[in-house]
Order: C-alpha cells, then structure tokens, then sequence
C-alpha cells in the first residue's frame, strides 16, 4: 500500500542494522478489490549477487494489475533477519501497492504471536491481509496453532484466492494424502479456467537441505492442468527456482530463519535455473506476463524472471 505512515516496531528498526550474514549465492544458469474464496476442513551483502531473465511469449491479452503479491517463508521466528526482510518488504510497499503477503508456510516457530508479528505492523496499519500456507512448524504444538489462529484470524487449511486475473489456491503439505483436500485441488483447478498459482510449504523440487516431496509429485502435480503455471513453497531455507513440465517452481523460505546451504542437484533432476542462500522476500508483480523478482534485506533484486500468464 503507498503511505509514508509506517510503523515498523522501534526493536526491529534499532537492531537490524547489527545484522550480519554469511550468506552463499550460487550462479544461476542461463535458461531460457481482494477476494477470497475460502474452503476450510542493511545486513552485509553477498559476495556474489545475480539477476537472471528468460523473456517468454505470452499467451493472454491481460492488462496489467496495480497490486503486486509479496511472498515470505519460514519467517516467523523473532529474529533479526525476519526484521531485516519484514522492513525491506515495508519499504518497498512505501513506494507499491501490495495486494497480500503471500506465505509458504512455517509462519511461527514461536507461540507468541504478538512478538513475531511485531515487525509487520506496518502491514496490519495498512489493511494488507496474510494468505498463509500451514507449514509444519505452525502445527507441532497446540499452543502453536493456537498463536497462528489469534495473528490470522482462525486462517483455513486450503482455500483460493483471486488476485487479478490470476486463482492463488493454497494448500496444506502437512496432509499430502487428505482425500479431502484432493478432491478440493481437483474440483478447484476442473471448475476455474483462470491462470492459477499453487501455493504449499514443503518444496516439491528442490536441491539443498531436504529432497524433493515425492508425496506432492505424487499426488498433486498430476493434477495440474495447463492453467497451473507457477508452484510456490518453502522449507528448505534459501530461494531456487526451476522449471518442470512447463510449471515454474519456486522454493522462497529465506524469510527469517538461519539458511540452508545449497547442494547439487543430481544428473536427472530438473536444472536448477536459480539459486542463493539469501535471506528475501518474492514479489509477484502481474502483467501481460507475470514477473517474479527476488529481493534481499538491502531491497537488491538478485532474481528476476517473467513467464507467460496461460
């Protein structure tokens, strides 16, 4: 949202500036109003900093939205870094209007909500909403579903949103094999013709910390159809992006927690087209093709891609 009123809670604003990360970044390779439709059951710089972009045809007549999606993962834990991200994504909400804070999950590692929201009063202040994705650490305790129910307002464990032209279906990783949340993807993606957005928090590809969710790529992805073009997660804490089957893959859980190194991904595993241990956020930025830019804790864009909106 524009605004100049910003709030960011003073501790957060008084010790970022200490903040000092050894953070890794690989070299990609060259490649190529709000609506919600609910259905519930300046930290140091890199040494290496990279900006990719693969132009592509686009397939719609879509004009271009005023509101961007800002999407974190794995954030909620109180620490400088989540402070040094939460005040790069409220400065660049200084300056564009911001639809939602899109998450892929791992929204509290902490069971006090008051605290870990702190650095996003700038977002309660400006009525940007959460659409959040239920990651593992969110549920590993009564107490902590409690916390993200009261910051959240009770949030559903799958459900769409509409954002422009564009379906954002969220989805809850912690209950792969739900056949009710099955039938919900299936019915969702059969019943809507619009470009859509998958949204979950344990990484279908990925090659760093964890390996790849064999369950999602199991039971999921067969079920996307061709309006399914961009799949966001998190959990492993860094930011990769890939290709597969004509779907861009997003891992962007560098929100806040300590990061995970990159690894290399095996001989017939999809490229990797992008990869950084960065603490960041995602800003989704629609137009007649959506543009994806990844950003650090200085407001540095050290990805950014635009892929065709189906």
């Amino acid at each position: 949202m524009r605004g100049s009123g910003r709030a960011i809670n003073a501790i957060w604003l008084a010790t970022v500036g200490l903040l000092v990360a050894c953070e890794q970044s690989v070299e990609p390779t060259t490649a190529p109003t709000t609506t919600a439709t609910i259905t519930a059951p300046s930290s140091t710089s890199p040494a290496t900093t990279t900006t990719t972009s693969a132009p592509t045809t686009t397939t719609t007549d879509f004009e271009p939205i005023e509101t961007d999606l800002l999407v974190i993962g794995d954030w909620g834990s109180g620490t400088l870094p989540q402070g040094a991200v939460a005040g790069a994504m409220a400065r660049y909400a200084e300056t564009e209007v911001v639809e939602a804070i899109l998450t892929t999950g791992d929204n509290f590692y902490s069971d006090d909500a008051e605290f870990v929201m702190a650095p996003f009063d700038w977002a309660a202040e400006e009525g940007v909403p959460f659409w959040i994705a239920w990651g593992n650490h969110d549920i590993e305790s009564e107490s902590r579903i409690e916390a993200v129910n009261e910051a959240f307002g009770d949030p559903p464990r799958w459900g769409t949103y509409e954002w422009g032209n564009i379906d954002v279906i969220v989805l809850d990783s912690n209950q792969v094999d739900s056949e009710e949340q099955i039938s919900f993807l299936a019915d969702s993606l059969e019943g809507s013709s619009d470009p859509t957005i998958v949204v979950f928090h344990h990484s279908a590809l990925t090659c760093a910390n964890y390996d790849d969710a064999v369950s999602i790529l199991e039971n999921w992805a067969p079920l996307f159809d061709f309006d399914v073009f961009l799949v966001l997660s998190g959990h492993d804490h860094n930011y990769q992006r890939f290709e597969s089957e004509g779907v861009t893959y997003v891992v962007t859980g560098g929100g806040g927690q300590s990061l995970y190194e990159l690894e290399e991904c095996s001989s017939d595993h999809p490229e990797r087209l992008a990869g950084s241990a960065l603490h960041h956020f995602v800003v989704l930025d629609q137009g007649p093709e959506l543009t994806i830019r990844a950003v650090d804790v200085d407001g540095a864009t050290f990805d950014e891609v635009s892929i065709a909106i189906p």
